[in-house]
């Protein structure tokens, strides 16, 4: 019975040990209380955190995004971003694309562009940071917003 008794408690821990030290998350995209879309991952080597947000007033879109890697040791860091327009169901086309690049840890895109009333649109970020010759890109978008 002692035997028995131990071997229960040992698998009980087993498990515990498990559950304790399994990490629950791998990639996630959250929405904050300003509404911007920022990416949380922490399985990500070189990029530490990035944001995209897309707000449309009337007929101008405002576009905020910025990708970061570690102050102390990222080298580069570049962002892609692409506000897409929806033409037909679940198919965009490019609206405008606009590139940063820079010998630094953050690398950020702040621009406007006129949009047509009535339709979708969402913001594509394509974000990279470098230390030294080893590189990590990650991609995602924002919701949708129509204008």
């Amino acid at each position: 019975m002692k035997t028995l008794n131990r071997k229960i408690i040992a698998n009980v821990l087993l498990i515990a040990m498990f559950f304790v030290c399994t990490p629950t998350i791998s990639m996630a995209e959250v929405l904050d209380d300003s509404n911007q879309m920022k990416l949380l991952s922490p399985r990500l080597t070189y990029i530490v955190d990035a944001m995209a947000d897309l707000e449309i007033t009337g007929t101008t879109a405002t576009v905020d995004c910025w990708v970061r890697g570690s102050y102390s040791t990222a080298t580069k860091a570049k962002i892609i971003v692409e506000l897409q327009l929806e033409s037909g169901t679940d198919n965009w086309i490019a609206h405008a694309t606009w590139v940063d690049t820079q010998n630094d840890y953050e690398a950020a895109v702040y621009e406007t562009k006129g949009v047509k009333t009535g339709q979708n649109y969402r913001v594509k970020v394509t974000a990279t940071v470098w230390e030294g010759s080893q590189s990590e890109t990650v991609t995602f978008f924002t919701d949708e917003v129509t204008a």
